[in-house]
């Protein structure tokens, strides 16, 4: 009995070894991962920021190991971007450091854009999936969404965005737009606004009326569908 116990144990060992965790990555310690599977990445506007990833392995050694990185295809990214071609574990470590860095421009919006980074193959260790981060224009505000809905004469169409905390000041602007190519088009600006009053004007040059406009934010609809009736529509609102 005692004989078939023991080949019992070594072949519930060796499955246990053999096996492999959710991640693909082994139950042995020879192996690397990212931190996560997913990080938030918010840039300052007009700014180079950067974004540490902790890399681990499963064991430490008395020497340095490199591992190589890549940016993945599926990644949709159309900031201008940097990442080391690879990272380090410091010898009788099994903690490194992969640095990101992020350059925010025109292409950079609030909505979250996908910068996926993976282990290259043939690194003799067993490797982690990807990385990715969700990279943003930090808003220190809060996000508002202005909607625009065109008639069918687009040419008539412009708007404006006042702060009114102060002097009243045009922080955006838009139109006319083109005729017919924009008829009934539905438009959608974001813009970050820090707390304050707010205005919002849309003109028809021809006064008969016709597009449509709304405001709203992650708070609530800040200025319900209005319709222009006339030469103009205008409603104001408040961020706190």
């Amino acid at each position: 009995m005692n004989k078939y116990f023991k080949y019992l144990l070594i072949a519930m060992l060796f499955i246990g070894f053999s096996c492999e965790d959710e991640n693909g990555v082994g139950t042995s310690s020879d192996y690397v991962t990212f931190e996560a599977d997913a990080l938030a990445f918010q840039v300052n506007a007009n700014s180079t920021d950067q974004k540490d990833i902790m890399v681990y392995t499963g064991n430490k050694t008395g020497s340095d190991r490199t591992f190589n990185v890549m940016v993945s295809d599926d990644s949709n990214l159309t900031a201008s971007y940097s990442v080391p071609s690879s990272v380090t574990i410091p010898a009788n470590s099994n903690v490194g450091v992969l640095t990101v860095s992020v350059t925010d421009d025109d292409t950079l919006g609030f909505d979250a854009q996908s910068l996926i980074i993976e282990f290259e193959d043939g690194t003799g260790t067993s490797i982690s999936g990807p990385i990715t981060l969700n990279v943003a224009e930090l808003c220190p505000g809060s996000i508002v969404q202005f909607r625009l809905t065109l008639d069918t004469w687009p040419d008539e169409t412009t708007w404006e965005i006042y702060d009114l905390s102060g002097t009243p000041t045009v922080i955006a602007s838009g139109g006319p737009y083109n005729n017919p190519a924009d008829d009934f088009a539905q438009l959608v600006f974001e813009y970050c606004l820090l707390p304050g009053n707010y205005g919002v004007v849309v003109y028809d040059s021809y006064g008969d009326g016709g597009p449509t406009f709304s405001v709203t934010s992650s708070s609530g609809v800040l200025v319900a569908d209005t319709t222009v009736g006339g030469s103009q529509a205008s409603a104001t609102f408040t961020i706190n």
